[in-house]
């Protein structure tokens, strides 16, 4: 793997292909980081300062220096030990609101539309169109993608979000959390180009025919090291939303509205802070769903899986899937899960490269694609051909 310093205006300058270790982890719905440990001479230690932007040959992404450590052992060694994070964190600062008067009354900034939209039109009137201050734009910020377009449809029913005073990454990045989308800030090779996007990523198991499936199995011999958590201890599955002039009781998606006794996972939600003028009624059961889904997506049942992929594998990121693709994964017991691409981490070190991704059960994603499919099933119990499923 390589890394290459950028210049301030995105273009590489300098190349690093020579260094004891790099971790640099992407990821779909936040922002990613990165860690390169390396020899500390006066060249790295002036190449490597707070607010340097690199990148490496296998990524769009950029990640910002944010952290520089120099260290002496006591053999003599001197190494820079250097972390950061993905470009994304600069909308952690910046600050969501609809105007001046929004920050001096502490009032809520109330949106309808879709969620993607929701997400899409904060972005652009803080960090494009600079609302609260013309310093706030993002520069190089351009219309476009690098990606084809995703085969997962966005979710397309128009809600009202009352958004508290945040950061314009806290605002979107609790949105996508709530409704199954991903959000990137790409760069577009040495063009001085950023491309924003919120999106969902594409089906890619055996339940659909428009793209190759993407399989992860210890027996296809393209997962090794595995391994695989599951937890309930913080799941709930009903939230109770309050507020001053009205309750909601909401579900999270797919939940039996009938749930009873052990099954039934009651979440108490404050929404005091919704304007109080708004009366009881559609507007505000909207707003209160919205809180409601927001609690839960919080505290979702926890599956997740990860492994290493070996570099002869029969899948490569960026080629056969991406974050935010849904993929199977097979147990070594056969059973076969969905699982949604969270993750991916680089690792370059004296091992050679490796390449991980992280797969999370995300049972959120249902339109349409893959929603009928039976989850757990497995392979020596399918009624239909795998391929005809």
């Amino acid at each position: 793997m390589e890394l290459y310093v950028l210049d301030d205006r995105l273009r590489r300058i300098e190349v690093i292909d020579r260094f004891e270790s790099l971790i640099w982890t992407e990821r779909w719905g936040a922002f990613g980081d990165f860690e390169l440990v390396i020899q500390s001479t006066p060249e790295t230690r002036r190449m490597f300062v707070p607010d340097i932007q690199v990148v490496t040959n296998e990524s769009d992404r950029v990640m910002v220096i944010d952290t520089v450590e120099n260290k002496h052992d006591s053999e003599g060694r001197s190494t820079l030990t250097v972390t950061g994070r993905s470009l994304e964190c600069v909308l952690d600062d910046r600050i969501a609101t609809e105007g001046y008067s929004g920050l001096s009354e502490n009032t809520n900034w109330e949106l309808t539309g879709t969620p993607g939209n929701i997400a899409r039109y904060v972005f652009n009137k803080i960090c494009v169109e600079g609302i609260l201050s013309q310093e706030d734009i993002i520069p190089f910020i351009t219309e476009g993608s690098n990606y084809t377009d995703t085969t997962i449809a966005e979710p397309d029913q128009v809600i009202t979000a009352s958004l508290p005073i945040g950061t314009v990454y806290e605002t979107i990045k609790e949105l996508c959390e709530i409704y199954s989308l991903g959000f990137r800030l790409i760069r577009n090779f040495d063009q001085s180009q950023l491309f924003f996007e919120i999106y969902t990523g594409s089906d890619r198991t055996a339940h659909q025919s428009s793209l190759a499936p993407v399989i992860f199995s210890p027996d296809l011999d393209n997962l090794n090291n595995v391994t695989e958590l599951t937890s309930v201890s913080g799941h709930k599955n009903v939230a109770y939303v309050f507020s001053k002039n009205g309750a909601e009781v909401v579900y999270a998606s797919g939940v039996d509205t009938q749930n009873t006794g052990f099954k039934r996972r009651v979440l108490y939600v404050n929404a005091n802070d919704v304007d109080s003028e708004i009366p009881a009624g559609p507007e505000l059961s909207s707003i209160l769903l919205n809180r409601g889904l927001d609690a839960l997506a919080q505290h979702r049942k926890l599956y997740a899986f990860d492994g290493e992929i070996p570099q002869s594998g029969s899948y490569r990121y960026g080629i056969d899937y991406n974050l935010g693709d849904v993929v199977e994964q097979r147990t070594e017991e056969g059973a076969t899960n969905i699982m949604r691409v969270t993750e991916q981490i680089f690792v370059s070190d004296g091992e050679g490269d490796r390449s991980y991704p992280t797969l999370s059960l995300d049972t959120l994603i249902t339109p349409g694609s893959w929603s009928s499919w039976d989850y757990n099933e497995t392979w020596s119990e399918a009624t239909e051909t795998w391929a005809t499923a």
